[in-house]
């Protein structure tokens, strides 16, 4: 079962991955058209750049279940480095006390996420220069990226609940604690 979880954190990841660094190649290579067709040909293609911008913004929004999932949020480390720096188990239950925070607003915004997702669907935008090219889908996915973050979020908890458990229950030496019949709490004579 642990086997199959990692795999499927890892083919998650590996999505991500593929869809944020392919969009981004696609956007700069518009707007890399997009110079090259206005200063050197002076033809202007005014659809390739609201093209750009609806593939730009809301796969930008999907790095922030990328930052999630790599724990690369911007943080406020001075009061982490200040309280915590001689204490792993107090690390720990600041950051399952963190995650936990996150955890209860991305679910707080889960149904707003879902009602937004449904209306894009019921109430379809087009694009202004595009008037073919349906935009909907920027509003799709953020509840798209709502909903890996929650993933990403769960992910790291557990970790850390387990990890907290792991130092809970290990003695200072990094054996287990006292533990009635335990060969290593016998008093040597």
């Amino acid at each position: 079962m642990k086997i199959w979880y990692q795999a499927l954190i890892r083919i998650i990841a590996w999505i991500e991955n593929i869809i944020c660094y392919s969009v981004l190649m696609i956007c700069s290579i518009l707007v890399f058209f997009q110079v090259l067709n206005r200063y050197l040909l002076h033809f202007e293609i005014m659809w390739l750049g609201d093209l750009t911008l609806y593939l730009y913004v809301p796969f930008m929004f999907l790095t922030i279940a990328m930052t999630a999932r790599d724990k690369c949020h911007t943080s406020v480390d001075v009061f982490v480095d200040m309280f915590f720096k001689d204490r792993p188990r107090g690390l720990l239950v600041y950051q399952v006390g963190i995650n936990s925070v996150v955890l209860i607003i991305l679910f707080y915004l889960l149904p707003l996420g879902h009602n937004l997702f449904v209306n894009a669907f019921k109430y379809p935008a087009y694009g202004s220069l595009v008037p073919w090219f349906n935009t909907s889908w920027n509003r799709q996915i953020l509840y798209i990226v709502l909903m890996l973050c929650i993933i990403h979020t769960l992910h790291h908890l557990v970790l850390q609940i387990l990890s907290l458990y792991k130092e809970i229950h290990s003695g200072p030496d990094g054996g287990t604690n006292f533990r009635p019949g335990n060969e290593n709490n016998r008093s040597a004579k």
